[in-house]
């Protein structure tokens, strides 16, 4: 349970890192990876090791049904594994590209909520049941509540997008008591980076579609602007070093 130490650091976010041409790290975050796998890919070990650990916590099972709230990069790529271990999904966004990008990446079902009821096509697409994972990956805390009418008894929801700090939640416990749903918390990271780097090695789930453009370190500022805008997935920065290279 690293990620509960109370001197919790990480690179990039309470030390300096990225955004550079080059970054001093610990000799413990560093890991090796084979020499003709493209560097690409390996920009997404870390998110890739956060999702990892939510399916730890969420434990889905093969044959269930699970929807994916949010089809960022982290909603997409929590899909593809979900799919690996024998899961049907259905994934929500109202964004026409990741919707489409959700069926290229095999997700069975895919719904915009601000054209059709999420609930509606839930109940539809199992037989009336609701669902038995909920992946909120959005962040949003309609879609956090929400989740809970969209499961079938003995449902767990993984909160795992992060809502603003001073954020709550509106649910009836006695929902939670009669059907003994069980909502599960995900914080980064905790030993799961060489497993990450294992699972992006053997090409077993695909990123490369999920990066919108790679940019150089003078482009940060307008990258990050579409982010916040919401156009686009993801956006690679590659500095100019040659010791690096896409």
């Amino acid at each position: 349970m690293t990620n509960f130490c109370q001197r919790w650091e990480a690179v990039g976010v309470t030390r300096q890192g990225a955004f550079a041409e080059l970054v001093a790290v610990p000799s413990t975050n560093v890991y090796r990876v084979p020499k003709r796998a493209p560097l690409k890919r390996f920009a997404f070990v870390e998110p890739v090791s956060c999702i990892l650990h939510g399916m730890d916590r969420a434990k889905p099972k093969r044959g269930e049904n699970a929807l994916v709230t949010g089809l960022g990069a982290i909603g997409l790529i929590f899909g593809q594994l979900l799919k690996r271990n024998g899961v049907r999904v259905m994934g929500a966004d109202m964004m026409l590209d990741r919707l489409k990008m959700a069926e290229k990446m095999g997700f069975d079902h895919a719904v915009d909520p601000s054209r059709e009821s999420v609930e509606e096509a839930v109940k539809s697409w199992t037989g009336g049941k609701g669902v038995d994972l909920v992946i909120e990956a959005s962040g949003s805390t309609k879609a956090m509540t929400d989740a809970v009418r969209l499961l079938d008894r003995g449902g767990r929801i993984l909160i795992f997008g992060v809502a603003p700090e001073s954020a709550t939640l509106e649910i009836r416990p006695f929902d939670i008591y009669r059907n003994e749903f069980s909502i599960i918390g995900s914080f980064t990271n905790p030993l799961t980076f060489k497993r990450s780097v294992e699972i992006l090695s053997s090409n077993r789930i695909s990123v490369d579609d999920l990066v919108s453009e790679v940019v150089g370190l003078e482009s940060v500022v307008s990258a990050l602007e579409d982010v916040a805008q919401r156009r686009g997935i993801k956006y690679l920065v590659k500095p100019s070093s040659p010791r690096w290279a896409c």
